[in-house]
């Protein structure tokens, strides 16, 4: 089965920003405008793909803002990404006074980690992208019952009452995306040799070993361009789902501000940002001062390990033997000492009542020595292993940090 970009992959990248970054498009559309990554230009950018060579990556944007001396920073999010990317986030997310973030919810509501997952067909699609993606989805790894996170979006009545006052639909909004998302893209092969469109051979992909670095690939490159339309353009005043929403943050916002909270961040799906960052500066007289981009989706190519059983029931094995290590790292650490990175070695070495710490393996499957590291942001320690190529920070190392809230995570 070939496909072009079209309606299929379009519903997919709907899934990936909706229900929290979604708005309608239709009459009075703005024209379009340069968005810019400068430190200090607006309109910012705050999601990008980057093609590089038969891969790429889709970034998310964290763009700060100063008001004197209260400081706000924009983290772009999309639903589904790399554990390692909301790992970062959530270290990130330990330096401010308050974060706020979004979920349609009753006040103050913190998702949990292990919840039930309801049987909403959007819910489910978005599983199903995350598996077949090889993704995370974000309320599973972002920790939410973290003491500084503040909720700062309506609850399901408030979303109820706008949208029927705006005459809206979660339906009629998805579909006004789709609608416009085929207009630009009938547009562009127009202007370019139709029949010259590049085609993927999903079934060939998938029997390749490929099927998930192509489908991830053509995701990434088409969810940029979704983002650019949820915040691009829409109906008079606004939409319940993007401008609603965004006026309740910004409550939020001067509320925390008015406690005297001096360093914030706003955790927001990525098409949210561009109104509230017009917001930020014309209205609450805030000055861009920062912008950088973060790795939401590693698009290099590499192979669907499902296809390899043998590496699979070695990583596996790894896994279970670093979330043991990794226990005995962080009580070494924290009854030991708290300053000095130890080796293996040292941690199988110490004594605890008279028993080892740790009793296992020293190295991994592949015969490399256990890294344990401390890690750029965050507290916690790290232990890496090099994985089956033997090199250090590559794409098969698997990374365990200590465990905290919700257990052990690795990536």
């Amino acid at each position: 089965m070939s496909s072009r970009f079209g309606v299929p992959s379009l519903l997919f990248s709907v899934a990936l920003v909706a229900p929290c970054c979604a708005q309608e498009s239709g009459p009075g559309e703005q024209p379009a405008v340069a968005l810019s990554d400068d430190p200090t230009t607006t309109p910012s950018d705050f999601v990008r793909f980057v093609a590089a060579g038969e891969g790429g990556h889709l970034d998310t944007a964290v763009t700060t803002y100063r008001k004197g001396d209260v400081e706000v920073v924009l983290y772009g999010a999309v639903h589904i990404a790399d554990e390692a990317c909301y790992e970062l986030l959530n270290d990130r997310f330990t330096s401010h006074d308050a974060l706020l973030y979004e979920l349609v919810a009753p006040p103050d509501h913190r998702p949990e980690k292990e919840r039930e997952v309801g049987m909403n067909p959007l819910t489910l699609l978005q599983m199903g992208l995350r598996n077949s993606l090889g993704l995370t989805f974000q309320l599973d790894v972002i920790d939410y019952q973290a003491t500084n996170f503040v909720h700062a979006d309506m609850t399901p009545e408030e979303f109820r009452e706008s949208m029927a006052e705006r005459g809206e639909s979660l339906l009629s909004i998805m579909w006004g995306m789709m609608v416009q998302g085929m207009k630009v893209q009938r547009e562009k092969m127009a202007e370019a040799d139709a029949g010259a469109a590049p085609e993927i051979d999903l079934v060939k992909a998938f029997q390749s070993g490929e099927g998930r670095h192509t489908l991830r690939l053509t995701f990434a490159a088409q969810l940029e361009e979704l983002e650019t339309l949820a915040a691009g353009g829409g109906k008079e005043g606004g939409s319940t789902l993007l401008e609603g929403r965004n006026q309740k943050c910004l409550e939020v916002l001067r509320q925390q501000i008015a406690q005297g909270r001096k360093n914030l961040g706003i955790y927001y799906g990525a098409a949210h940002l561009p109104d509230m960052e017009q917001h930020l500066v014309d209205d609450l007289g805030f000055a861009k001062v920062g912008h950088e981009w973060i790795v939401a989706w590693d698009c290099a190519p590499r192979p669907d390990p499902k296809f390899d059983r043998a590496l699979i029931r070695q990583r596996r094995q790894c896994k279970k033997d670093m979330a043991v290590l990794a226990e005995a790292m962080r009580d070494y650490r924290r009854e030991v000492d708290p300053d000095h990175v130890a080796t293996v070695a040292e941690i199988a070495a110490a004594q605890k009542d008279g028993k080892p710490r740790y009793t296992g393996p020293l190295q991994d499957p592949w015969g490399n020595d256990y890294v344990i590291e401390k890690r750029k942001f965050g507290s916690r320690w790290q232990l890496r292993s090099l994985g089956q190529d033997g090199e250090r920070v590559t794409d098969d190392d698997i990374r365990v940090q200590e465990p905290r809230l919700g257990g052990l995570k690795w990536f």
